[in-house]
């Protein structure tokens, strides 16, 4: 554990308060991951047997970013509604991926995880992460200008944000520490709006699918009573 706190503390450039209490974490045997639960983290006892040390630990401190990045996020803004809820947990998938899996889904899948036909769907799934990015822009603007209902929406975010959010946000993330980007991110690692003008920074100067002025806007606009 102590190990994971300190990977964790190297990832985000900072020491971490001697007075943060981390959840407890419990081994048991479930699906092959890791669940943040309430008030603990449960992971599957095969899974992190498997692993060799340098894995459990990238694996553990992926876990306890999540964890961290509860005492500063805002949970007035995340927990309004749907929508919040998702732009806010791509944010945050996205940079905790970045610990653990770090070179690529099939890598991490395949030899980490030994899960082939997972590795295949996630790889899928972030080959499509622009084109997903770039629906969920759309139907959000389509939502802000009152073009359909927030059912309408959050139903379309549903089909889109797979896997809660990893897909989407570890592109992002990539694409941001591609461009040189990586520690204005972690610096940065509990506001959602931040982490989208960054990626959107990088993918101008990378020539890559680029967010809306439209949506950026919206999304400056919903956020800046909670983050400043």
């Amino acid at each position: 554990m102590k190990k994971a706190k300190h990977r964790l503390s190297s990832f985000l450039g900072m020491p971490i308060d001697s007075a943060t209490v981390f959840k407890p974490v419990y081994f048991l045997f479930i699906n092959a991951d890791g669940k943040d639960a309430g008030n603990a983290i449960f992971i599957d006892f095969n899974l992190i047997y498997k692993m060799n040390e340098e894995e459990r630990v990238n694996f553990l401190a992926h876990e306890f970013f999540h964890n961290l990045r509860e005492k500063y996020e805002n949970h007035g803004f995340n927990y309004t509604c749907d929508m919040n809820y998702t732009l806010d947990m791509i944010q945050n998938e996205g940079v905790a991926d970045m610990i653990d899996k770090a070179g690529g889904y099939e890598k991490y899948y395949s030899e980490t995880m030994e899960l082939p036909e997972l590795a295949e769907i996630m790889v899928a799934l972030y080959g499509q992460a622009p084109e997903d990015l770039g629906k969920l822009q759309n139907v959000i603007v389509k939502y802000s200008k009152d073009e359909i209902t927030e059912k309408e929406m959050v139903d379309t975010i549903i089909e889109l944000v797979k896997i809660n959010g990893h897909p989407i946000g570890f592109f992002m993330a990539n694409q941001i520490t591609k461009a040189g980007y990586k520690n204005e991110m972690i610096e940065t690692f509990y506001n959602p709006y931040k982490f989208y003008s960054l990626y959107n920074k990088a993918a101008k100067e990378q020539g890559g699918f680029r967010l809306s002025d439209e949506f950026m806007d919206y999304l400056k606009e919903i956020t800046k009573g909670y983050y400043h």
